[in-house]
């Protein structure tokens, strides 16, 4: 081969080589952009998740507040349930002395009624002067 053919061929190689590292440096220069992109984004990302976990770690905080709040709520109900239920007997216990009142109230008003019978026979028997002059002896006495 001849000297000047071989250097056409060489230089003609560095040429393309030349533009293809050229190519290659863009290329590696878009890369290196997005790459910086990229990074931008992973560290948004990142600050995103410290933001969630922070949201997420309230979101436990609340709920073990709330569940605190529950168990105290389940807790009053079994008060009240408890007091209910004492209620309830008191409420059947003043049932119970109201009915025995009103059995005692009817025959006291059976038995008042049956001394006024008796009271009026015996009046009626001995006469209406005679009892109103016992009734003043007895106040006198």
């Amino acid at each position: 081969m001849e000297p000047n053919r071989f250097e056409e061929l060489v230089l003609s190689h560095l040429a393309r080589l030349t533009e293809d590292m050229s190519g290659l440096k863009s290329d590696i220069t878009g890369l290196k952009e997005d790459t910086s992109w990229l990074k931008e984004d992973v560290s948004g990302l990142k600050q995103d998740m410290s933001i969630l976990k922070d949201d997420v770690s309230g979101l436990k905080q609340d709920v073990s507040i709330l569940k605190d709040d529950v168990s105290g709520l389940k807790q009053d109900v079994s008060i009240l349930k408890d007091d209910v239920s004492g209620l309830k007997d008191k409420l059947n216990l003043v049932y119970e002395h109201v009915v025995v009142l009103t059995e005692n109230q009817t025959v006291d008003s059976k038995r008042i009624t049956k001394v006024e019978q008796d009271t009026t026979s015996l009046a009626e028997l001995y006469g209406k002067n005679e009892v109103e002059i016992r009734n003043i002896k007895s106040i006198l006495i």
